[in-house]
Protein backbone atom coordinates (compact mmCIF):
# COMPACT_ATOMS: atom_id res chain seq x y z
CA UNK A 1 0.00 0.00 0.00
CA UNK A 2 3.02 2.82 1.05
CA UNK A 3 4.44 1.79 -2.65
CA UNK A 4 0.93 2.19 -4.61
CA UNK A 5 0.29 5.24 -2.46
CA UNK A 6 3.87 6.90 -3.22
CA UNK A 7 4.28 6.13 -6.49
CA UNK A 8 0.71 7.22 -7.49
CA UNK A 9 -0.48 3.93 -9.06
CA UNK A 10 -4.32 4.38 -8.15
CA UNK A 11 -6.12 7.78 -7.15
CA UNK A 12 -8.13 8.44 -4.43
CA UNK A 13 -5.69 7.46 -1.69
CA UNK A 14 -4.22 10.49 -0.13
CA UNK A 15 -2.91 11.48 3.59
CA UNK A 16 -2.73 7.67 4.54
CA UNK A 17 -0.02 6.88 6.79
CA UNK A 18 0.91 2.91 7.01
CA UNK A 19 2.79 1.75 9.99
CA UNK A 20 3.14 -1.81 11.26
CA UNK A 21 3.97 -1.21 14.97
CA UNK A 22 1.57 -4.29 16.67
CA UNK A 23 0.71 -6.99 15.08
CA UNK A 24 -2.42 -7.67 13.35
CA UNK A 25 -5.23 -10.39 15.22
CA UNK A 26 -7.12 -10.20 12.26
CA UNK A 27 -4.01 -10.98 9.29
CA UNK A 28 -2.95 -13.30 11.39
CA UNK A 29 -6.83 -15.15 11.94
CA UNK A 30 -6.36 -14.91 7.85
CA UNK A 31 -2.68 -15.67 7.41
CA UNK A 32 -1.24 -17.48 10.09
CA UNK A 33 1.37 -20.29 8.46
CA UNK A 34 3.52 -23.21 10.50
CA UNK A 35 6.78 -21.92 11.74
CA UNK A 36 9.48 -23.51 9.25
CA UNK A 37 11.64 -26.61 10.17
CA UNK A 38 15.06 -26.47 8.75
CA UNK A 39 16.54 -30.20 7.26
CA UNK A 40 18.96 -31.72 9.55
CA UNK A 41 22.03 -31.31 7.97
CA UNK A 42 24.62 -32.86 10.63
CA UNK A 43 24.94 -36.02 12.78
CA UNK A 44 23.68 -35.20 16.20
CA UNK A 45 24.92 -38.59 17.63
CA UNK A 46 28.01 -40.06 17.97
CA UNK A 47 27.03 -44.05 18.00
CA UNK A 48 24.49 -46.26 17.55
CA UNK A 49 21.67 -46.54 19.62
CA UNK A 50 22.61 -43.08 21.32
CA UNK A 51 18.88 -41.85 20.14
CA UNK A 52 15.73 -44.16 18.71
CA UNK A 53 13.13 -43.00 16.60
CA UNK A 54 9.55 -44.33 17.33
CA UNK A 55 6.37 -43.78 15.68
CA UNK A 56 3.23 -46.47 14.92
CA UNK A 57 1.44 -45.76 11.38
CA UNK A 58 -2.13 -47.61 11.35
CA UNK A 59 -5.12 -48.96 11.21
CA UNK A 60 -3.90 -50.58 8.08
CA UNK A 61 -7.34 -51.28 5.71
CA UNK A 62 -6.37 -54.69 4.65
CA UNK A 63 -5.97 -56.77 7.89
CA UNK A 64 -2.30 -58.73 7.24
CA UNK A 65 -2.36 -62.60 7.19
CA UNK A 66 -0.51 -62.39 10.62
CA UNK A 67 -3.91 -60.67 11.61
CA UNK A 68 -2.05 -57.31 12.14
CA UNK A 69 -3.37 -53.84 11.42
CA UNK A 70 -0.73 -51.86 13.05
CA UNK A 71 2.86 -51.32 12.57
CA UNK A 72 5.69 -49.57 14.84
CA UNK A 73 8.51 -48.38 13.07
CA UNK A 74 12.66 -47.81 14.85
CA UNK A 75 14.91 -46.17 13.64
CA UNK A 76 18.39 -45.53 15.05
CA UNK A 77 19.20 -42.05 14.24
CA UNK A 78 23.36 -42.37 14.16
CA UNK A 79 23.45 -45.66 11.81
CA UNK A 80 19.75 -45.09 10.25
CA UNK A 81 19.03 -48.89 10.88
CA UNK A 82 15.40 -49.48 11.03
CA UNK A 83 13.31 -52.04 12.82
CA UNK A 84 9.46 -53.40 12.32
CA UNK A 85 6.92 -54.86 14.65
CA UNK A 86 3.68 -55.94 13.39
CA UNK A 87 0.78 -55.41 16.09
CA UNK A 88 -2.96 -56.62 16.47
CA UNK A 89 -3.61 -53.39 18.84
CA UNK A 90 -2.13 -50.73 19.78
CA UNK A 91 -1.73 -51.40 23.47
CA UNK A 92 0.59 -53.85 22.52
CA UNK A 93 3.37 -51.31 21.63
CA UNK A 94 4.59 -51.08 25.50
CA UNK A 95 5.51 -55.16 25.88
CA UNK A 96 7.49 -54.64 22.33
CA UNK A 97 9.40 -51.50 23.41
CA UNK A 98 10.08 -53.17 26.69
CA UNK A 99 11.54 -56.43 24.40
CA UNK A 100 13.39 -54.55 22.11
CA UNK A 101 15.12 -52.74 24.54
CA UNK A 102 15.95 -55.40 26.69
CA UNK A 103 17.33 -57.19 23.46
CA UNK A 104 19.13 -54.58 21.67
CA UNK A 105 20.87 -53.23 24.93
CA UNK A 106 21.79 -57.00 25.45
CA UNK A 107 23.22 -58.20 21.81
CA UNK A 108 24.83 -54.81 20.67
CA UNK A 109 26.27 -54.62 24.37
CA UNK A 110 25.65 -50.54 23.61
CA UNK A 111 23.45 -48.40 26.16
CA UNK A 112 20.21 -46.94 25.10
CA UNK A 113 20.09 -43.28 26.12
CA UNK A 114 17.22 -41.42 24.28
CA UNK A 115 14.31 -42.19 22.62
CA UNK A 116 11.91 -40.15 21.14
CA UNK A 117 8.77 -40.53 20.05
CA UNK A 118 4.82 -38.60 19.75
CA UNK A 119 2.67 -37.54 22.51
CA UNK A 120 0.01 -40.44 21.90
CA UNK A 121 -1.12 -42.84 24.79
CA UNK A 122 0.63 -45.48 23.38
CA UNK A 123 4.09 -44.36 24.00
CA UNK A 124 2.97 -41.83 27.05
CA UNK A 125 1.87 -44.26 29.74
CA UNK A 126 2.74 -44.96 33.13
CA UNK A 127 4.20 -48.58 32.14
CA UNK A 128 6.79 -47.32 29.71
CA UNK A 129 7.90 -44.05 31.77
CA UNK A 130 8.35 -46.34 34.72
CA UNK A 131 10.51 -48.82 32.65
CA UNK A 132 12.74 -46.00 30.57
CA UNK A 133 13.03 -44.28 34.41
CA UNK A 134 14.70 -47.65 35.66
CA UNK A 135 16.85 -48.53 32.64
CA UNK A 136 17.64 -44.91 33.01
CA UNK A 137 16.62 -43.49 28.98
CA UNK A 138 15.40 -40.23 28.56
CA UNK A 139 11.72 -39.96 27.02
CA UNK A 140 11.69 -37.00 24.29
CA UNK A 141 8.10 -36.17 22.78
CA UNK A 142 8.01 -33.39 19.93
CA UNK A 143 4.97 -31.31 19.95
CA UNK A 144 1.47 -32.23 19.10
CA UNK A 145 0.24 -32.37 15.24
CA UNK A 146 4.31 -31.85 14.55
CA UNK A 147 5.99 -34.51 12.78
CA UNK A 148 8.11 -32.45 11.43
CA UNK A 149 10.00 -32.84 14.63
CA UNK A 150 10.17 -36.45 13.94
CA UNK A 151 10.96 -36.36 10.31
CA UNK A 152 13.68 -39.33 10.69
CA UNK A 153 11.36 -42.23 11.28
CA UNK A 154 8.15 -40.09 9.54
CA UNK A 155 10.02 -40.10 6.23
CA UNK A 156 11.52 -43.83 6.97
CA UNK A 157 7.25 -45.01 6.65
CA UNK A 158 6.97 -43.17 3.50
CA UNK A 159 9.86 -45.38 1.98
CA UNK A 160 8.47 -48.41 3.60
CA UNK A 161 5.04 -47.87 2.32
CA UNK A 162 5.95 -46.54 -1.05
CA UNK A 163 8.36 -49.57 -1.61
CA UNK A 164 5.77 -51.97 0.01
CA UNK A 165 3.02 -50.57 -2.43
CA UNK A 166 5.63 -51.27 -5.91
CA UNK A 167 6.42 -55.03 -4.69
CA UNK A 168 2.83 -55.83 -4.33
CA UNK A 169 2.01 -54.50 -7.83
CA UNK A 170 4.80 -56.01 -9.62
CA UNK A 171 3.34 -59.28 -9.44
CA UNK A 172 0.05 -58.87 -7.92
CA UNK A 173 0.46 -59.94 -4.66
CA UNK A 174 -2.82 -59.84 -2.37
CA UNK A 175 -3.05 -57.03 -0.05
CA UNK A 176 -2.88 -58.85 3.09
CA UNK A 177 0.30 -59.67 2.52
CA UNK A 178 1.76 -56.18 3.53
CA UNK A 179 3.47 -56.82 6.49
CA UNK A 180 5.43 -59.77 4.40
CA UNK A 181 6.25 -57.21 2.08
CA UNK A 182 6.66 -54.30 4.56
CA UNK A 183 9.21 -56.71 6.73
CA UNK A 184 11.14 -57.22 3.34
CA UNK A 185 11.05 -53.57 2.41
CA UNK A 186 12.84 -53.14 5.84
CA UNK A 187 15.42 -56.00 5.30
CA UNK A 188 16.08 -54.50 1.93
CA UNK A 189 17.06 -50.72 2.85
CA UNK A 190 19.06 -51.58 6.22
CA UNK A 191 21.32 -53.87 3.08
CA UNK A 192 21.23 -51.53 0.05
CA UNK A 193 21.13 -48.27 1.41
CA UNK A 194 23.74 -46.08 1.45
CA UNK A 195 23.76 -43.57 4.82
CA UNK A 196 24.07 -40.02 3.35
CA UNK A 197 27.00 -38.73 5.90
CA UNK A 198 28.94 -41.62 6.54
CA UNK A 199 28.75 -43.17 3.16
CA UNK A 200 28.16 -47.01 4.21
CA UNK A 201 25.00 -49.09 4.79
CA UNK A 202 22.94 -49.56 8.00
CA UNK A 203 23.93 -53.01 8.24
CA UNK A 204 27.63 -52.09 8.13
CA UNK A 205 27.25 -49.28 10.42
CA UNK A 206 25.42 -51.07 12.99
CA UNK A 207 27.34 -54.68 12.61
CA UNK A 208 30.85 -53.84 11.49
CA UNK A 209 30.05 -56.50 8.82
CA UNK A 210 29.55 -55.84 4.87
CA UNK A 211 26.00 -57.06 4.05
CA UNK A 212 25.57 -60.42 1.85
CA UNK A 213 22.84 -59.93 -0.62
CA UNK A 214 23.43 -63.48 -2.93
CA UNK A 215 19.90 -64.83 -1.73
CA UNK A 216 17.86 -61.48 -2.14
CA UNK A 217 14.99 -62.45 -4.46
CA UNK A 218 12.36 -60.34 -6.28
CA UNK A 219 9.15 -60.42 -3.79
CA UNK A 220 6.04 -61.85 -5.29
CA UNK A 221 7.93 -63.90 -8.21
CA UNK A 222 6.86 -67.98 -8.86
CA UNK A 223 9.43 -70.80 -6.84
CA UNK A 224 8.98 -74.52 -6.30
CA UNK A 225 9.71 -76.49 -3.51
CA UNK A 226 9.35 -80.38 -3.32
CA UNK A 227 6.49 -82.13 -1.95
CA UNK A 228 7.81 -84.56 0.63
CA UNK A 229 3.98 -86.18 1.05
CA UNK A 230 3.15 -89.20 -0.56
CA UNK A 231 1.50 -88.86 -3.67
CA UNK A 232 -1.46 -90.63 -4.93
CA UNK A 233 -0.05 -91.61 -8.61
CA UNK A 234 3.49 -92.24 -9.71
CA UNK A 235 2.71 -89.60 -12.22
CA UNK A 236 1.94 -87.10 -9.52
CA UNK A 237 3.65 -83.52 -9.73
CA UNK A 238 6.77 -83.78 -7.47
CA UNK A 239 7.00 -79.89 -6.47
CA UNK A 240 4.46 -77.29 -5.30
CA UNK A 241 3.94 -74.04 -6.69
CA UNK A 242 4.44 -70.89 -4.48
CA UNK A 243 5.45 -67.20 -4.56
CA UNK A 244 8.07 -65.69 -2.12
CA UNK A 245 6.60 -63.80 0.85
CA UNK A 246 10.59 -62.40 2.50
CA UNK A 247 12.94 -64.04 4.67
CA UNK A 248 12.96 -65.77 7.81
CA UNK A 249 13.20 -63.21 10.92
CA UNK A 250 15.46 -65.76 13.17
CA UNK A 251 16.14 -68.59 10.87
CA UNK A 252 18.12 -68.21 7.49
CA UNK A 253 15.44 -69.45 4.90
CA UNK A 254 13.08 -68.22 2.90
CA UNK A 255 9.26 -67.24 3.82
CA UNK A 256 6.80 -68.55 1.05
CA UNK A 257 3.21 -68.85 0.52
CA UNK A 258 2.12 -72.74 -0.59
CA UNK A 259 -0.87 -72.19 -3.38
CA UNK A 260 -1.97 -75.98 -3.07
CA UNK A 261 -2.29 -75.77 0.81
CA UNK A 262 -3.01 -72.21 1.03
CA UNK A 263 -0.68 -71.73 4.42
CA UNK A 264 2.58 -69.98 4.89
CA UNK A 265 5.83 -72.24 5.11
CA UNK A 266 9.23 -71.92 5.82
CA UNK A 267 11.92 -73.03 3.10
CA UNK A 268 15.55 -73.31 2.43
CA UNK A 269 16.16 -75.28 -0.72
CA UNK A 270 13.90 -73.42 -2.79
CA UNK A 271 13.66 -72.93 -7.09
CA UNK A 272 12.82 -69.47 -8.22
CA UNK A 273 11.80 -68.61 -11.32
CA UNK A 274 12.09 -64.72 -12.23
CA UNK A 275 12.14 -64.52 -15.40
CA UNK A 276 8.26 -64.17 -16.00
CA UNK A 277 4.98 -63.86 -14.52
CA UNK A 278 4.96 -60.39 -13.56
CA UNK A 279 1.82 -58.88 -13.54
CA UNK A 280 0.11 -61.99 -13.29
CA UNK A 281 -2.54 -62.56 -10.07
CA UNK A 282 -0.33 -65.24 -7.96
CA UNK A 283 -3.63 -66.25 -5.80
CA UNK A 284 -7.12 -65.37 -5.82
CA UNK A 285 -7.78 -63.45 -2.23
CA UNK A 286 -11.12 -65.08 -1.39
CA UNK A 287 -9.25 -68.08 -1.98
CA UNK A 288 -7.20 -67.03 1.52
CA UNK A 289 -9.88 -65.20 3.12
CA UNK A 290 -11.09 -68.79 3.75
CA UNK A 291 -8.89 -69.51 5.95
CA UNK A 292 -10.21 -69.64 9.60
CA UNK A 293 -7.44 -68.41 11.83
CA UNK A 294 -3.62 -67.87 11.25
CA UNK A 295 -0.99 -69.50 13.13
CA UNK A 296 0.32 -67.81 16.26
CA UNK A 297 3.93 -68.08 14.77
CA UNK A 298 2.54 -65.96 12.01
CA UNK A 299 1.55 -63.48 14.07
CA UNK A 300 4.77 -62.84 16.31
CA UNK A 301 6.31 -61.93 12.89
CA UNK A 302 8.83 -59.40 13.14
CA UNK A 303 9.34 -59.56 16.64
CA UNK A 304 12.22 -61.80 16.57
CA UNK A 305 15.09 -60.46 14.96
CA UNK A 306 16.75 -57.36 16.93
CA UNK A 307 20.57 -58.33 15.70
CA UNK A 308 21.01 -59.02 12.37
CA UNK A 309 23.04 -61.98 11.11
CA UNK A 310 24.80 -62.68 8.48
CA UNK A 311 25.99 -66.69 7.94
CA UNK A 312 28.08 -67.71 5.08
CA UNK A 313 27.42 -71.20 5.49
CA UNK A 314 23.85 -71.00 6.18
CA UNK A 315 22.41 -68.95 3.56
CA UNK A 316 19.29 -69.74 2.04
CA UNK A 317 20.33 -71.98 -1.01
CA UNK A 318 18.07 -72.63 -4.04
CA UNK A 319 17.23 -76.45 -4.73
CA UNK A 320 19.35 -78.17 -8.05
CA UNK A 321 18.76 -82.04 -7.26
CA UNK A 322 15.79 -84.39 -6.10
CA UNK A 323 16.69 -83.86 -2.05
CA UNK A 324 13.91 -83.38 -0.01
CA UNK A 325 13.75 -79.37 1.09
CA UNK A 326 14.60 -78.43 5.39
CA UNK A 327 10.84 -76.20 5.83
CA UNK A 328 8.55 -75.80 8.45
CA UNK A 329 4.75 -75.48 8.04
CA UNK A 330 3.50 -72.78 9.26
CA UNK A 331 -0.71 -72.82 8.76
CA UNK A 332 -4.13 -71.89 10.35
CA UNK A 333 -5.87 -75.14 12.01
CA UNK A 334 -8.12 -77.25 9.63
CA UNK A 335 -9.86 -79.98 8.84
CA UNK A 336 -6.86 -82.04 7.89
CA UNK A 337 -6.65 -85.84 8.04
CA UNK A 338 -5.52 -87.07 11.66
CA UNK A 339 -2.69 -89.13 9.63
CA UNK A 340 -1.50 -85.84 7.96
CA UNK A 341 -1.22 -83.76 11.46
CA UNK A 342 0.88 -86.41 13.03
CA UNK A 343 3.39 -86.92 10.16
CA UNK A 344 4.03 -83.19 10.37
CA UNK A 345 3.65 -83.61 14.10
CA UNK A 346 7.84 -83.95 14.56
CA UNK A 347 8.67 -81.26 12.23
CA UNK A 348 6.21 -78.82 14.24
CA UNK A 349 7.59 -79.34 17.72
CA UNK A 350 11.07 -78.99 16.46
CA UNK A 351 10.52 -75.56 14.50
CA UNK A 352 7.85 -74.38 17.28
CA UNK A 353 9.92 -71.13 17.88
CA UNK A 354 10.30 -69.95 14.29
CA UNK A 355 8.23 -67.03 12.93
Amino acid sequence: MVKLQKNKHILGLTNVIFQKDRLCSACQVGQQVGASHPAKNILTTSRPLKLLHMDLFGPIAYVSIGGNKYSLVIVDDFSRFTWVFFLQDKSEVQGIVKKFIKRAQNEYELKIKNMRSDNGSKFRNTNIEEFLDEEGIKHEFFTPYTPQQNGIVERKNRTLIEATRTMLDEYKTPDIFWAEAINTTCRAINHLYLHKYLGKTPYKIITGNKPKVHYFRVFGCKCFILNKKTKSSKFAPKVDEEFLLGYGTNEHAYRVFNKTTGCVEIMVDVTFDESNGSQVQQVNKSFVDKEEHPNVSIMRMGLGEVRPREVEDHAPVENNNNQPPSSTRVEPPSSRHPQDQSQDKGDDQIHRGLI
